[in-house]
């Protein structure tokens, strides 16, 4: 085939740019954003717990996670903009025991062993100047002095434990204060901090129907918004193509409503099919509508790299099949290394002899750098062996296998794809086959409704989303030039959808029905600091991204002594970032104290490193000049799944900081990963 053969029958208008300047479609500007790590990290963290604990799914799990991330992520959200803008404060996690109990002392009645006796109406107010008045302070000296932050506001971190201590002795005669139920004013102030929402008491008959028709109607426009964005626009449109797509949606939606109404296995399948048939019309109908056709793409050849790509994942796919329906499923023994205790021993010693030898190896240039991590294998076979009994080895080796499978078919269709674009569409297709066979023998394997319905009905969707992006992709014009309509017109779109989605979400968690009362197990509870932490999640992300104070703390990150030069006020705007970290931790201390209506003189000590942990962990650069407010929002969320998703699954918690340790070192590696592998990409 010559190359006047493979140039597609409709010809591009698209101006030639700058490839600096070239479209970049929304996958890859996702994949460009810092806080994507955080992202692919919090769903494979939820989908974990979900498998392996029955309330982590429900809203019962929800509300306690999210009740750990509240005070949590609204401190990572201050500490993530700090630390874009080059700084760092280690009083933070004091700062809010020192406010919460600063309150209480203020309202609490004058006295022997008594406070100031001030109305809250005044003593809020007042703690709040006091917090202010800490991150000016913190500001100042780190400006003036140029000081490093880490010193200075250790300093204040010191000072700030003294004075707990100190004035907790003075006033209550114990490290606890209390009593701040009895100060005037606490009606008001309780329900601005302390108020919550008992799902149970809020009943919704009709909260499924609704909950449906917004998500579904969430995720069209954000594929709507996705096709505007990443496809060019064709100069007449096809009413052809609408008329399709508009049988499509009917199809669908009457397959997907016999779906909802019937539970037998022969009905889901096929109302499933009908369901999937009626989407890839829809989708196929509006690309015929709204975007220019490709001429012939060449012949369906696979090179011998992508054939090969193909032949393994399949066979490592059924690998996995024979090996999950072969191993127990019910067997809870331990694994072990199915050899004796003595030998298992020696070889945990000998891993860790190993790693050491060679490291020290590595270091005299001697062996490759990655070599001492045979000694860890070695040492981690009869570890994990110790601790997973053989019915998770089963579920970790399908699942492990099956990836493995799947991403090996991934590759081959991008490879494929490159040397024939029908042989691309082949193989994609081909993967969500793959994915539907899964889906059936995860069914026809588990006994748990989870995986049987819920997860079925997901990798379903995966498959035809799949499917639909394969031939999409094949049949019209992907765009390669900015086009400013269609871009605004897709974000708003994508941003609509992604808003109703949440709607969705919190519909179905905020409210219950009389039948799901009847089988509750206890009450579930939203507290408003869930409220707070959202606010104030979506206030930092503006302010970053779309005020001009957000410009200012980006430039000084990067290069503080330039930014001044460009007029940049470098002063101002990190005194104020010191400030709204100590408002933020004004503001966590107020939700403690309303909550607790007592204090500790330790609340808050040592947590800054989990606010630091959980800004890193949302891609924000320890270095400055790089993140995102959102970023430590969602990092927040991680830590506090892994938090309460250990003791849903029966674990024990000390295995906590492992996992925070672990996570820490994926995030941080796959987002760098990630955003090279999109930047690099053409």
């Amino acid at each position: 085939m010559t190359a006047t053969d493979a140039t597609p029958a409709v010809s591009s208008t698209e101006p030639t740019v700058d490839e600096r300047l070239a479209h970049r479609g929304p996958i890859q500007q996702l994949l460009l954003r810092p806080e994507i790590g955080a992202l692919i990290g919090t769903t494979a963290v939820w989908v974990f717990f979900w498998s392996v604990a029955d309330v982590f799914g429900t809203a019962a799990g929800t509300a306690n996670y999210l009740d750990v991330a509240a005070i949590l992520g609204i401190m990572a959200v201050a500490v993530s903009l700090l630390m874009i803008g080059g700084e760092f404060d280690l009083s933070a996690g004091s700062m809010t025991g020192a406010t919460a109990m600063l309150v209480i002392l203020l309202s609490k009645e004058a006295g022997v062993l008594g406070g100031a006796g001030l109305s809250l109406f005044l003593a809020v107010p007042l703690s709040l100047c006091f917090a202010l008045m800490i991150g000016w302070f913190n500001g100042t000296i780190v400006e003036k002095t140029r000081l490093p932050s880490f010193i200075v506001t250790l300093g204040s971190f010191f000072m700030l434990i003294g004075a707990k201590l100190g004035f907790s002795k003075l006033f209550a005669g114990q490290v606890v204060v209390e009593g701040l139920d009895d100060a005037q004013g606490y009606g008001f102030w309780r329900n601005v901090f302390a108020a919550s929402w008992v799902r149970n008491e809020h009943l919704w008959e009709s909260r499924d129907v609704v909950w449906t028709v917004l998500l579904i109607a969430g995720v069209v426009l954000v594929v709507v918004g996705i096709l505007e964005t990443s496809y060019r626009r064709a100069p007449t449109k096809d009413a052809t193509g609408l008329l399709v797509a508009g049988v499509g949606t009917a199809i669908a939606l009457v397959g997907f409503i016999a779906l909802l109404r019937t539970d037998g296995v022969g009905a889901n399948t096929l109302f499933g099919a009908v369901t999937g048939i009626g989407v890839l019309m829809a989708s196929l109908g509006y690309g015929r509508w709204r975007f220019p056709r490709l001429g012939k793409r060449g012949h369906l050849q696979l090179d011998r790299s992508s054939a090969r790509l193909v032949g393994v994942g399949l066979a490592v796919i059924v690998v996995a099949v024979l090996l999950a329906a072969y191993l127990d499923a019910s067997s809870t023994d331990n694994v072990g290394l199915l050899i004796t205790v003595g030998f298992s021993r020696a070889m945990f010693v000998a891993g860790i002899g190993v790693a050491g030898i060679l490291a020290v190896l590595v270091v005299a240039g001697r062996i490759p750098v990655w070599s001492p991590l045979l000694g860890i294998l070695i040492c981690a076979v009869p570890g994990i062996g110790y601790l997973m009994t053989r019915q998770a080895a089963r579920s970790v080796i399908f699942v492990v296998l099956a990836v493995a499978g799947l991403v090996a078919l991934l590759v081959a269709s991008t490879r494929a794809a490159a040397w024939s674009a029908a042989a691309g569409l082949a193989v994609e297709l081909l993967i969500s086959v793959a994915l539907i066979g899964l889906a059936f023998f995860i069914r026809s394997e588990s006994t748990s409704e989870k995986f049987r319905s819920q997860l079925f009905t997901v990798i379903l969707l995966i498959a035809l989303a799949l499917a639909c992006s394969a031939l999409m992709g094949y049949l019209f014009t992907i765009r390669t030039a900015p086009d400013d309509a269609a871009d605004a017109f897709g974000r708003r779109a994508a941003i609509a959808g992604v808003f109703v989605v949440l709607l969705a979400t919190a519909v179905k968690m905020l409210y219950t029905t009389a039948a799901e009362n009847e089988v509750a197990s206890g009450v579930i509870r939203y507290r408003v600091s869930i409220l707070w932490f959202a606010i104030f999640a979506v206030f930092g992300t503006w302010l970053l991204l779309r005020a001009q104070f957000g410009n200012w703390i980006f430039a000084v990150g990067g290069n503080k002594e330039a930014a001044r030069v460009q007029g940049v006020p470098a002063f101002r705007t990190k005194t104020t970032l010191f400030m709204m970290v100590s408002g933020a931790a004004w503001l966590s201390g107020m939700l403690i104290a309303f909550r607790l209506n007592s204090v500790q003189a330790n609340v808050g000590d040592g947590e800054e490193f989990e606010y630091i942990i959980a800004a890193v962990v949302g891609g924000n650069l320890l270095t400055g000049g790089y993140g995102s407010a959102a970023g430590g929002a969602i990092g927040s969320l991680i830590m506090s799944m892994s938090t309460q998703g250990i003791p849903f699954a029966g674990w024990n918690t000390n295995w906590r900081f492992l996992f925070l340790g672990v996570i820490l070192l994926l995030a941080v590696a796959g987002n760098t990963y990630v955003r090279n592998k999109a930047a690099s990409s053409k």
